[in-house]
C-alpha cells in the first residue's frame, strides 16, 4: 500500500529536471516535467526508485510517519523525492557532472530526512525514544549545599 505521502513523478522530477527529455528523439530537448516512457529513465523505473525511496523514509522513522500534524507528511514527501532523484543521478550518469550533482542532491536529502526525524521527534514520536519522559529540575537556590 503507497503512502499518502508518496512522492508524485512529477516531484521527483522537479529535482533532476534533465532526465525528463524524450531519450527516444536525440535532437529534441524539451523538458517535460514528467518521466515516461520515453525518457531515461522510464516512469515505470523512476517508480521503483520512488518506492525504495519512500521504504527508506519509513525505515528511518520507525515504520511510520504521523498523519498528524499534516507538514509531517509533507516533510516526508520532500525527503523521498530528494532520495529518488538522487539515486536516479547515480544510477543513469550521461556524464562526469552526474556524480557531482549526485553528490549535492545526496546531501540534501539527508538534510531533508534529518528534519524529518527531529520533526516527528518534537511531535512525540519516533525511533530515537521521543515518548520518553523528559525529567527537568528547577535550579537550585545559591543556599542549598550551604550547611545550615
Amino acid at each position: 500500500m503507497a503512502e499518502p505521502w508518496t512522492p508524485s513523478l512529477e516531484q521527483v522530477a522537479d529535482h533532476v529536471p534533465t532526465r525528463t527529455r524524450n531519450a527516444a528523439e536525440p535532437g529534441d530537448t524539451r523538458l517535460t516535467g514528467t518521466f515516461s516512457a520515453q525518457t531515461e529513465p522510464t516512469d515505470e523505473q523512476a517508480r521503483r526508485h520512488i518506492a525504495a525511496a519512500v521504504a527508506e523514509v519509513l525505515g528511518a522513522v520507525g515504520g511510520s510517519v504521523p498523519a498528524a500534524p499534516a507538514f509531517l507528511g509533507h516533510l516526508a514527501s520532500e525527503a523521498a523525492s530528494l532520495r529518488a532523484a538522487a539515486d536516479i543521478e547515480l544510477a543513469y550518469p550521461n556524464r562526469n557532472a552526474d556524480a557531482d550533482r549526485f553528490a549535492q542532491l545526496d546531501q540534501r536529502a539527508k538534510d531533508a530526512l534529518q528534519r524529518l526525524l527531529d520533526a516527528v521527534n518534537d511531535q512525540g514520536g519516533g525511533p530515537e525514544g521521543g515518548l520518553l519522559p523528559v525529567w527537568s529540575m528547577p535550579v537550585p537556590v545559591w543556599y542549598g549545599d550551604y550547611p545550615l
